[in-house]
């Protein structure tokens, strides 16, 4: 009985630590019309080629959004950096990119900007914008999961008896 008692302890200790790094990311689309609303300061936007979202990418510096149009300096990034912005790799880069406002620019418009440039981008030139936010379902399913395992432990352990 004492080792029951030790071993539920320990799953019971095992996800608690597990519900406390259980908050799970993902890409979603954003509404063009809530570019204006969001508060910028703690963001950072990023203008990716729709055609190559891993080899075209700048950095968008002074972002100010208007109703129909986006002005900011632009800073075109190195492949390497590119691809680091436009790829996830795992938990730990989307966590690490929750930040990040991706706005996809048609090909077209993506190739006459140049490597350093201030612009004004009309949002029919964009294709779609992606932020990370917190997937809620997944995270709140895998807590529950986590949290009901010891009791289900428990629950078996007095049955068989």
């Amino acid at each position: 009985m004492k080792t029951f008692f030790r071993t539920n302890t320990a799953w019971l200790l095992a996800s608690l630590v597990f519900l406390s790094g259980c908050i799970f990311y993902q890409r979603y689309p954003m509404a063009k019309s809530r570019l204006t609303k969001i508060e910028k300061s703690e963001l950072t936007f990023y203008i990716l080629d729709a055609a190559r979202p891993a080899s075209r990418v700048w950095y968008v510096s002074e972002a100010d959004f208007r109703d129909d149009s986006m002005t900011g300096f632009l800073i075109r990034l190195d492949e390497l950096e590119a691809q680091e912005v436009a790829t996830i790799r795992g938990r730990q880069d989307a966590k690490y990119s929750k930040n990040d406002v991706l706005m996809y620019v048609k090909p077209k418009f993506a190739i006459a900007l140049g490597d350093t440039i201030t612009t004004t981008i009309a949002y029919e030139q964009l294709e779609k914008i992606e932020v990370h936010e917190v997937n809620h379902s997944k995270s709140i399913a895998i807590s529950l999961l986590c949290g009901f395992m010891p009791m289900f432990f428990f629950t078996a352990f007095l049955f068989s008896y």
